[in-house]
């Protein structure tokens, strides 16, 4: 596995795009800050010097039908990783970090499928290290210093990148959940309703205790 470090990039997904039709092996790329950041449905993320901004370019990862893997792959490999710098977080389902109710990581996985394959999938993963956080986030958002004090970058992405090469399962993650058993606010289009949340399925559905079963993409929950 090739690993790219860099100074600065407007994406480290991005990269990896470009990477698709020059090499045909797993590859990670590092990058100390990054100016266009992004996470799900186009919102921006701050990368300031002092966080980990990493993603992972995985050739053939799974089957098309068993993709939700990789979302459990890359939100335990963050909470391993943490855990490891005595940083205790927890699952927001599918795949936001949190830390005593905050925001610690962002998560972006841009998957490519042929047939019945991911051909290729990007794991782009932003964690508040050492970095100051924009102001007007210090009520979502929260970084490891302000928890347990500055850290060594290059250990942080060097565990983040042996955990993202470790396989998990569905009870694992399940383990690690803020949401389980517990009442939610759910949007779904121009309803919003409450509901308990019950189970998550091996593909990825999270389970209502009225049995319904909402799809990521089609919902939010608070």
């Amino acid at each position: 596995m090739k690993i790219f470090k860099l100074e600065n990039t407007d994406s480290t997904n991005n990269y990896c795009k470009k990477l698709v039709s020059e090499i045909r092996e797993d590859a990670v790329v590092i990058a100390k800050t990054q100016s266009g950041g992004h996470g799900t449905k186009g919102r921006s993320f701050s990368s300031c010097k002092g966080g980990v901004y990493l993603s992972k370019l995985a050739f053939y990862p799974c089957k098309a039908k068993d993709s939700f893997k990789l979302m459990i792959k890359s939100a335990l490999a963050v909470v391993m990783t943490l855990k490891a710098f005595n940083v205790n977080a927890v699952i927001k389902w599918p795949n936001d970090v949190f830390v005593n109710g905050k925001k610690i990581c962002g998560i972006l996985i841009e998957n490519n499928f042929q047939g019945d394959e991911v051909f290729y999938s990007i794991t782009g993963i932003g964690i508040n290290v050492n970095n100051e956080l924009p102001e007007g986030l210090s009520d979502i958002a929260v970084s490891v210093k302000q928890i347990v004090g500055e850290q060594n970058i290059d250990a942080v992405s060097s565990t983040l990148i042996y955990n993202l090469n470790r396989d998990y399962t569905v009870e694992e993650y399940k383990k690690y959940s803020c949401v389980l058993g517990k009442e939610i606010t759910v949007i779904k289009g121009d309803k919003i309703f409450k509901a308990l949340a019950a189970d998550i399925t091996s593909d990825g559905r999270l389970v209502l205790d009225s049995g319904e079963e909402l799809l990521a993409a089609e919902v939010s929950i608070r």
